[in-house]
């Protein structure tokens, strides 16, 4: 009995999966640098009360490390956001313009793509494709403008 094979990216129930965990492998790296950063950079001091007045670990991270490297945690959220919707250079590397089995793997960027250039057989519509990036552009500037003020209205909440 052999191994059977599966067409992950020709299967449009695992195509986007696939290039999903693919594009989680391609961007790890950075946020694991913020956070690592921003975890060597919290106070020895301050870690070592509160070992001293007896918090686990578990506790330990909550209540003393999560807070301190919260607002690094957030610019990571942030850019995580907009960089999901800079999804288009995976998905044109492993499937070209083609928004792969039966549409499985078009994301914006692709339809975009497709839209403003123009590609197989499909002529290219300039406004059509000037109106998808435009929407692009506002979701991301509303949605990034609401979680900021959520966030800062938190940081208030803290402060007081």
């Amino acid at each position: 009995m052999g191994v059977r094979e599966v067409p992950l990216l020709g299967d449009q129930h695992t195509a986007l999966p696939t290039i999903s965990l693919m594009s989680v492998w391609e961007y790890v790296g950075i946020p694991m640098i913020f956070l690592y950063t921003a975890l060597i950079a919290v106070p020895h001091d301050m870690v070592e009360a509160a070992r001293i007045d007896g918090a686990r670990s578990w506790s330990l991270f909550w209540r003393i490390k999560f807070p301190l490297i919260a607002p690094q945690f957030a610019l990571i959220v942030i850019l995580t956001y907009i960089w999901t919707f800079n999804g288009f250079d995976i998905v044109y590397a492993l499937n070209g313009s083609a928004p792969g089995p039966n549409y499985s793997t078009d994301i914006l960027g692709t339809l975009f793509y497709r839209t403003f250039f123009g590609s197989s057989g499909q002529v290219a519509d300039l406004d059509l494709g000037a109106t998808i990036a435009s929407v692009i552009f506002l979701i991301i500037l509303i949605t990034t403008a609401a979680y900021v003020v959520v966030l800062q209205r938190r940081i208030r909440t803290y402060q007081l």
